[in-house]
């Protein structure tokens, strides 16, 4: 199985080449409840996660929804 290099929260990880964003969360044991994710700055909706798939040097940001008014 083949693997690229992508940084969670800039940290460098190794994922498999086809993993989509939610087997991404799901491997490193993500917080998906209240959490936005970007790649490579860009949100991406939790209704794309399971279509999304990353590419070699890509960046996930994890971002904790904040409550408050």
């Amino acid at each position: 199985m083949s693997s690229i290099s992508i940084k969670i929260n800039e940290q460098l990880q190794q994922v498999s080449v086809d993993a989509n964003l939610a087997q991404i969360i799901e491997a490193f044991a993500l917080p998906a409840v209240g959490c936005v994710f970007a790649i490579n700055n860009q949100v991406v909706p939790k209704s794309e996660w399971n279509k999304t798939t990353l590419s070699e040097g890509d960046s996930i940001s994890l971002f904790q929804a904040i409550a408050g008014g």
